[in-house]
């Protein structure tokens, strides 16, 4: 099972696995296909910002990434983004 750790950033996310592009961009951040948004935002940007930023749900994500087969680990625990707390 793949891991996939919500405490790095993009960047590094994607070099680790590079199909994490295409399911975030299947989540709506459109943004990740553009090399000069991954060149300079992926280095800065973690899953968490960016779903918080964007207005999407965490859980929507972490099930998404759960169906292709990663394990997620680094879920932060608190406000919207926790994975216990349901909308």
């Amino acid at each position: 099972m793949k891991e996939l750790n919500l405490t790095k950033t993009v960047a590094e996310l994607v070099k680790e696995y590079p199909e994490v592009k295409e399911i975030m961009a299947d989540l709506g951040f459109k943004d990740i296909t553009s090399p000069i948004a991954m060149k300079f935002m992926g280095k800065v940007m973690t899953i968490p910002k960016g779903a918080a930023i964007k207005g999407i749900p965490m859980e929507r994500i972490i099930a998404a990434f759960e169906e292709k087969g990663y394990q997620i680990t680094g879920i932060p625990n608190h406000g919207s983004h926790s994975r216990f707390r349901l909308r």
